[in-house]
Formats: C-alpha cells, sequence, structure tokens
C-alpha cells in the first residue's frame, strides 16, 4: 500500500458524504482510507459502516482532539505516505495523484501541500501552504486572495496544514509524531517546524486541488480554539524558535507585547476565563516545555538563520496593537 488517508472525524457526520465520495472518485486507486472518530453521538459511526464499508475505522472512546486522532491513524496506517485530511473537504479527482507525485519527485521534502480552495466560492484560495511569524501567529498563504497565476507556480514552502498534507513516513521516523499535549490546533505548525530543524523541506504542488468548508467544526467551539489558538502559538514560540531569534530586533520584546495584548483582546471579547487558562497552563508546564525545547534544539542539523529566514518577520505598532 502506498498511500494511506487519514481523516479525523467529531460530530462530523453532515460532512462525511462529500469528503468520502470524493476519495472514492480518484484517478489513483491504491489507497486506504480510514477514519479515526473521536467519541462522536451523531451517528457517524453507523452512518461509515452502513454506507462506507471499505473504510477503516478506529474508534476512540471520547473526543481526546485532532493530534490523538492522527497519532492514532499514522500508528495503524500501513503506508510510506499518509495524507491528514479533514472531514470537511471535498477532493478534485487528481489530488491524490499529484501528491503523490511530487513526493516521489522531491525525495529532500518530508511534507507536500496542496493548494485549497473555498469550498463555497472555488476560485478563492484558502491555503497554498503556511507560515508562522515571530511572535508565533500562523497563517494560511493566501487566505481569500483570488487564484490565479501567482498560486499555479510549485516551489518550497515552509509549513503546511495537517488538514490536507501529505506527509511522509519517514518524518514520523525520525522527528516523532504529532504533540498530543497540543490537543487541537497549531499542533501542525509545531510538526513542521521539527521537520525543519531536522533537515526537512517542504513543497507545494498547486495541482493537487482540495475544497475546505472553512472552520465547520471549529464554529461550534469558538471559546475553546481561541483558548488553544493562544496557548499552542506560546507552546510554539518556547519549544521551536532558535535562541538566536530571540534577541534579534527586540524579537523577544515583540512577543511579549503581542502575548499581553492577546490576553487582552480576550478578555474584550469577553474569554477572560480563557485566557486565564492559556497563561496558567504556560507557567505549570514551563519545566515540561524546556525539556521538549531542549530535545528538539539538541536535534537542529540545520543553522539558526535558516529557521529565522523562513519564519516571517512582524512589525509591532502602537496603532497595530490597538487595531
Amino acid at each position: 500500500m502506498t498511500l494511506s488517508v487519514i481523516i479525523p472525524n467529531w460530530n462530523g457526520k453532515h460532512l462525511l458524504k462529500a469528503c468520502l465520495s470524493s476519495l472514492k472518485n480518484q484517478t489513483l486507486k491504491n489507497f486506504e482510507v480510514m477514519v479515526v472518530d473521536n467519541g462522536s453521538k451523531d451517528g457517524s459511526l453507523e452512518y461509515l459502516k452502513e454506507n462506507f464499508p471499505e473504510v477503516r475505522l478506529i474508534e476512540l472512546e471520547k473526543n481526546y482532539g485532532f493530534a490523538k486522532a492522527v497519532n492514532e491513524g499514522i500508528k495503524t496506517a500501513r503506508s510510506k505516505y499518509l495524507i491528514l485530511l479533514n472531514n470537511d473537504t471535498e477532493a478534485d479527482k487528481n489530488y491524490l495523484k499529484f501528491l503523490v507525485e511530487a513526493a516521489r519527485m522531491h525525495p529532500e521534502a518530508g511534507f507536500i501541500a496542496a493548494k485549497m480552495l473555498n469550498f463555497q466560492r472555488r476560485n478563492i484560495i484558502d491555503s497554498a501552504g503556511d507560515a508562522v511569524d515571530i511572535v508565533g501567529h500562523s497563517y494560511n498563504i493566501g487566505l481569500g486572495k483570488k487564484d490565479g497565476p501567482e498560486f499555479n507556480k510549485e516551489g518550497y514552502v515552509f509549513l503546511a496544514t495537517a488538514g490536507g498534507s501529505l506527509f511522509k513516513r519517514e518524518v514520523f521516523d525520525k522527528v516523532g509524531l504529532f504533540d498530543e499535549d497540543y490537543g487541537t490546533y497549531m499542533e501542525d505548525i509545531d510538526l513542521c517546524l521539527r521537520a525543519q530543524i531536522q533537515g526537512f523541506k517542504g513543497w507545494y504542488t498547486p495541482y493537487a486541488v482540495l475544497y475546505h468548508m472553512r472552520k465547520a467544526t471549529s464554529s461550534k467551539i469558538i471559546a475553546k480554539s481561541e483558548y488553544w489558538h493562544f496557548r499552542n502559538m506560546t507552546q510554539n514560540i518556547i519549544k521551536d524558535y532558535p535562541n538566536a531569534l530571540f534577541w534579534r530586533d527586540f524579537n523577544w520584546l515583540k512577543i511579549l507585547m503581542v502575548n499581553i495584548n492577546t490576553v487582552w483582546y480576550m478578555i474584550k471579547k469577553g474569554l477572560i476565563w480563557q485566557a486565564f487558562l492559556a497563561e496558567t497552563y504556560i507557567l505549570l508546564n514551563l519545566p515540561k516545555l524546556l525539556q521538549k525545547r531542549s530535545k528538539i534544539q539538541k536535534s537542529k542539523v540545520v543553522s539558526d538563520d535558516y529557521i529565522i529566514q523562513n519564519i516571517r518577520p512582524k512589525k509591532i505598532t502602537f496603532w497595530g496593537l490597538k487595531k
């Protein structure tokens, strides 16, 4: 088996038909589909067993979050190429074919990002690879822009989403699995940063096209999503950013200012408890995070300059913080 498609699911019965039907129509045929269910209560399991009996189903007893779900799929999968796919997607018929072709053509690349388009407005970019800045904010490249020539060029990309990209088995063998302490969100940024630190590249292919219903699941749990985003971007900074980055251009001060400003932003949105919990989690787990940092930084085979050059700068202004 060359390829395994791993789909985490939590109460996504209404999303599965479009996603799984599009996989049935792929021009590439030699692959398996695995759904890892996070304790769904909406009839997802019964729907899958009745309508898609060919799908390998891993049933978890409760919602452990994204990281553990995909890890269970990765450990069970039988392939050297693993596609991690959100359930709120629909794949173009050549999606798998072009991801595998790119993986074979670029042995230096540990992960391959696809062109993701908005599900409802299919000429609008959802993601053409991912990026992260020096204060920990992550970005979907091209988000909201009209699809065009600038997104039709293949090339290296620093990060890729775990919601629709191919990852090679060797990445997980060398770098490790997703950090389950993240639960949900930003765990793919962490994994790609760890992979880059250990010498793997990322590649973007515009020929593999995926349509994405943005925030189809997270919109149900907005408060938790804000908590996870804030907490986990701070984990990424502590674990993965090289020492030299903090001392350049007063980046340590920018990180501190944005952290304080994010707390204020969450308070204004009525998320006082979520802001408190996020900061408390970091403080209580700081020794553990520093241990992880030590291990990650010792595994580095690339220069600090390489990592810093690929982490986007951030200009901090008073009016920007106020906004």
